[in-house]
């Protein structure tokens, strides 16, 4: 997948579904051999080790949704050259268990193989996501 409508329309279809909490529509843009990693130190956020893998990704996606939902989604800048991507967004991050809310920006770089998402690493204010995530 090398052209960049159809990954304009891939991205925009596959974050939609993650905004609506659909895990299997999700997943279903995703490669077999792929791979998730949010960029942090996983030492103070376990959450940032990379997950490798259909099942461990889909593992880790499963506990984002349930854990953070998604409102006023918005792309602010996609840039696509060949089979890789750079996705800048924003948008209120709810906590679950807690109801509290933060708007978050994030920057997604991302490569597709065989038309799917291959490897996406995400960039995100972490201190951010733990002050919303504590007790």
């Amino acid at each position: 997948m090398t052209e960049r409508a159809a990954i304009e329309t891939l991205l925009k279809d596959a974050y939609q579904a993650r905004v609506q909490g659909d895990l299997e529509k999700v997943m279903s843009y995703f490669h077999p051999e792929c791979r998730f990693q949010l960029m942090g130190a996983p030492e103070m956020i376990p959450a940032c080790s990379p997950h490798c893998g259909c099942d461990a990704v889909r593992e880790h996606m499963a506990g984002l949704i349930e854990t953070f939902g998604f409102s006023k989604f918005e792309t602010l800048d996609l840039i696509v050259e060949g089979d890789r991507a750079a996705y800048r967004w924003r948008a209120d991050i709810t906590f679950r268990p807690t109801g509290r809310t933060q708007n978050f920006e994030a920057l997604d770089i991302l490569t597709f193989e065989d038309g799917k998402v291959r490897n996406i690493t995400q960039f995100t204010d972490t201190a951010s996501v733990m002050q919303l995530a504590a007790a």
